[in-house]
């Protein structure tokens, strides 16, 4: 859809014009207006026509789908209209194929991936189950609201429209996208009411903010975990370090300073800048093992003013190996372009934490309140409202599936939430009745204490989480996935201890 009006599409040249509306008209709409003044303001005909024709393949060609298949201006009404589109044409394969699932199952995984989706995973489902779920007017159009979000905003993001001076860490197109979709799901959740077997009703948004989907409860829990940490690691005798990693310049859009473009950014975007520090932590992580160098903490992930994602580190380790620590995170953080101006001083810094001068925890709190809700910060990195701000971020960690906040080490969280859950622990033994006590008063350290120390492994810490097969209480039945009978459904129950389980979670609900 042509977001150009006629009166001003009717300024160019005529034979001009059908070439301008084919170019322009399968983008965003602030994208075309952008591209529209660009084109007017050089006035060789030649010259005009090569820039946009350019520009545009330049742009299309770091999308995930093209636009020619995905319209990036889509509305909502027409996205549904796609999905039942897709439904039709997967129906179509399914009567070709002939009742062949591994040929469907082909087309279909092509289909998928020509509108930028990725399939269902072969290890994580049945055969029926991939096959219906790509069959599924619902599934499609999940998948295409992310499709278009992402694409919308690399779009936006290539016309060097976020940035510090434009729109920070995010396009408002997305932001207005994101806040749309949280109002949604707050009336769905609201007007939503299940009922337990007790008869007490509740709606889902009530429910909800019970735990930690709730920003004030889950900020609170992160702090905890952290001074607990901290504590600990006093204690032990260990050393914090805060750590910032950054990508490569390749990677960043615009400048900070002035938001001007950079002229070595290579067209990547805030997912493959995430995955490049993703595997290169793996790396990371591989090599410590070998070196036998054990740490704890967390990491939090939040964008720079263009959204080009970067790592804060608040870690814990033995003071022997501190220095192996920092050398090997240092190292691998320079392999790629570490001799690029600026790469010594930006792209891996290290605050040895002194405990005398000031808490660790203290180091990473802000950026846990600026990428959850803004509360208590006076201004953001670059002076921005950091309740804005943190709007701003909350929708790019949405757009681009990045997972903002992360414990490193240290013991089982869904253990700690789960004990909390109880209101009293009865003929358990001295250990786990301990180890509720102190989850219950919310005292990480002592629990992590008891549940065996910081660097106990998962599989020998005293309490573990506990999974059973969801079970239809009124028929016995087990509960399977909508798309398979072969997809057995599992729930978290409850903890097991010693051989023994105990369920926490014992309310049943049903929809009213």
């Amino acid at each position: 859809m042509l977001a150009i009006p006629e009166s001003e599409l009717a300024k160019i040249d005529w034979d001009d014009r059908a070439f301008v509306k084919e170019r322009l008209s399968l983008l965003p709409a602030k994208a075309q207006k952008i591209l529209f003044a660009r084109y007017k303001t050089i006035s060789n005909k030649q010259v005009r026509n090569t820039d946009l024709r350019e520009l545009v393949d330049g742009l299309t060609a770091k999308l995930t789908v093209s636009p020619e298949t995905l319209s990036l201006s889509m509305s909502e009404d027409e996205l549904r209209e796609e999905a039942e589109n897709l439904v039709d044409a997967v129906l179509s394969i399914h009567r070709a194929m002939m009742g062949n699932e591994q040929e469907t199952l082909s087309s279909l995984t092509a289909l998928c991936r020509s509108y930028g989706i990725t399939p269902p995973e072969e290890k994580k489902y049945t055969l029926e189950g991939r096959l219906k779920r790509m069959s599924d007017k619902s599934w499609w159009l999940r998948k295409l609201r992310r499709a278009l979000r992402a694409n919308i905003e690399t779009t936006m993001r290539h016309l060097g429209e976020v940035n510090r001076c434009k729109a920070i860490y995010c396009s408002d197109e997305t932001l207005t996208a994101r806040a749309a979709q949280k109002f949604h799901q707050t009336e769905y959740l609201s007007n939503t009411v299940m009922t337990n077997q007790h008869g007490q009703s509740f709606s889902l948004l009530e429910l909800s903010q019970k735990g930690v989907s709730d920003p004030k409860i889950r900020k609170t829990e992160l702090m905890v975990r952290a001074r607990g940490f901290e504590e600990l690691a006093n204690e032990l005798g260990h050393v914090a370090t805060f750590l910032t990693i950054t990508c490569p310049s390749k990677y960043h859009r615009s400048y900070a300073a002035t938001g001007d473009d950079n002229p070595k950014w290579q067209g990547y975007t805030p997912a493959e800048a995430q995955t490049y520090l993703n595997e290169n932590w793996k790396l990371v992580r591989a090599k410590l093992q070998r070196e036998d160098v054990r740490f704890y903490g967390f990491r939090v992930v939040e964008p720079q003013h263009d959204g080009t994602p970067h790592w804060h580190l608040l870690l814990f380790v033995e003071p022997r190996h501190y220095d192996t620590l920092i050398n090997i995170m240092r190292e691998y953080a320079m392999r790629e372009d570490g001799d690029e101006n600026g790469a010594d001083k930006h792209r891996f810094t290290e605050v040895k934490i002194d405990p005398n001068k000031g808490s660790a925890t203290g180091y990473i709190a802000k950026y846990i309140s600026k990428n959850i809700d803004g509360e208590n910060l006076e201004a953001g990195v670059y002076g921005e409202d950091p309740k804005c701000a943190a709007a701003r971020v909350d929708a790019w960690a949405a757009c681009w599936s990045i997972r903002q906040f992360q414990q490193l080490g240290g013991c089982s969280v869904t253990v700690w939430r789960e004990l909390r859950r109880l209101k009293a622990m009865m003929g358990e033994s001295k250990l786990v009745t301990e180890i509720h006590e102190a989850a219950d008063k919310g005292c990480w350290k002592t629990f992590t204490d008891l549940m065996g120390g910081v660097f106990c492994k998962r599989t020998e810490q005293a309490i573990a989480p506990h999974y059973e097969l969801a079970v239809d209480t009124a028929t016995g039945v087990v509960k399977t996935s909508m798309y398979s009978e072969e997809e057995l459904l599992k729930v978290l129950k409850g903890i097991s201890t010693g051989g023994k389980t105990i369920i926490t979670r014992t309310n049943e609900w049903h929809l009213s």
